[in-house]
């Protein structure tokens, strides 16, 4: 009896072990490397999360080498290959010595919203890839507003954003802007030539605004001011995405 029992407990033991098994994300990730057949040296950029995939929890791998994307899917449990994009995504453009550095892309950032570094707080600087392009994501605020850009490491400023902080304060029963009025002082606030193509007035966050959007030569602008004082509450450029 004793010894069925000893046996039982080993099986039990044994079961969870299995069952408790995981791997780590170091370990998909080499998984999925020595899947590829790539050295590991060849690796220019690694990107790896957990997520579920019918029912289960997965490790989604993502990695560039030699001008290819590879795509993975690996169990948690066990680090079983659930799928793999055999299609590679050919990269257009790869990392190169000259490409532009973090704090180089930070002044151009700085340098296009009209400030210093010490003139401004809460600055955060990540690096990520989109479809293969080298991309900075650039956040800072002032006393009066956030801002946030993308820089791609080409120096190119792929997109960026101001948006007031806080509520924008609006006196009581003021009458509100014509819509001529208001165009005006959205116009001003638009680079010098780029023309109103859609413009209307809503009524959010306990008040009313004037909101346009604008596009040329291959970028979007969407502007909104206070409908009563003509404040600036947001603005935004978006370079139409990569040819």
């Amino acid at each position: 009896m004793k010894k069925k029992i000893l046996i039982l407990l080993v099986l039990l033991v044994a079961a969870s072990a299995v069952v408790f098994a995981q791997i780590t994300r170091d370990e998909a990730e080499a998984i999925a490397i020595k899947d590829s057949g790539i050295p590991a040296s060849s690796v220019e950029y690694m990107r790896s999360s957990l997520d579920w995939e019918h029912g289960e929890r997965v490790y989604d791998v993502e990695f560039y080498a030699d001008g290819v994307e590879y795509d993975y899917e690996i169990a948690l449990s066990d680090g079983k290959i659930l799928s793999f994009d055999s299609e590679a995504e050919r990269i257009r453009h790869t990392r190169s010595s000259d490409e532009l550095s973090r704090n180089d892309a930070l002044l151009l950032a700085l340098e296009n919203a009209g400030y210093s570094e010490d003139e401004v707080g809460r600055i955060k600087v990540e690096k990520d890839w989109d479809d293969g392009y080298a991309v900075y994501e650039i956040e800072f605020r002032t006393s009066d507003y956030e801002y946030e850009y993308e820089i791609s490491g080409e120096a190119e400023i792929l997109s960026y954003s101001i948006e007031k902080r806080g509520r924008v304060r609006t006196v009581r029963d003021a009458a509100i802007m014509d819509r001529s009025e208001a165009e005006g002082v959205i116009t001003s606030y638009l680079p010098e030539g780029v023309e109103i193509m859609r413009f209307e007035r809503d009524y959010d966050d306990g008040r009313y605004t004037y909101e346009a959007k604008a596009f040329s030569d291959g970028i979007e602008y969407e502007v909104e001011i206070d409908a009563v004082s003509g404040e600036l509450i947001s603005y935004q450029e978006e370079v139409e995405r990569w040819r």
